[in-house]
């Protein structure tokens, strides 16, 4: 059980960096452009992450957890960016 809920962990790092890649793709543009096509794909995230959570834990996972996955900061020469790129699922409702 330990070795499919690693491996389900290293999976859902690789969709946060698809989504981190998405968040600076669209960094300054018109969320309500792309809503329809980036929604879909937020929503089998939360699942999947939701699922696993409760798989570990028999405990529902918050919104707010969620989210603190999805916040991402990039860091230029060594230094951490003023600027936090932040791709919240309920925003997206």
């Amino acid at each position: 059980m330990e070795d499919i809920l690693t491996e389900s962990e290293i999976k859902l790092d690789g969709v946060r960096q698809k989504i981190f890649q998405v968040a600076q793709e669209l960094s300054g543009e018109d969320m309500h452009q792309f809503h329809r096509a980036i929604t879909t794909g937020l929503q089998e995230y939360v699942e999947a992450v939701s699922f696993q959570h409760f798989i570990k834990t028999r405990s529902l996972i918050s919104m707010e957890e969620i989210n603190k996955q999805l916040i991402f900061t990039t860091e230029d020469s060594g230094k951490e960016n003023k600027t936090m790129r932040k791709l919240r699922f309920r925003e997206m409702k």
